[in-house]
């Protein structure tokens, strides 16, 4: 499937927010873990997590976007053949 180039570039930024929040949430994580503070193991666990999770998420709407830009496209091509 030939994608446009704003489909291009949602998928471009797709996964690198995937792949940034996941980093991003391992260093916060890591530099919680670091401070030594009282309940810092919890709450590192639950930052990356959570940074997980929205980096997940990000990543499956902007996919399911382009998924649905795809499928309108299709069905367009489709009426106008029936049209012609």
């Amino acid at each position: 499937m030939k994608h446009t180039k704003i489909e291009k570039l949602l998928i471009i930024i797709a996964w690198t927010g995937l792949i940034g929040g996941i980093l991003f949430g391992a260093l916060v994580s890591k530099g919680t873990l670091e401070s030594g503070l009282e309940m810092c193991a919890p709450r590192a666990f639950f930052m990356f997590v959570g940074s997980v999770f929205i980096s997940v998420a990000g990543w499956a709407l902007l996919i399911q976007i382009v998924n649905i830009s795809n499928r309108l496209r299709n069905i367009e091509k489709l009426l106008k053949e029936k049209k012609d």
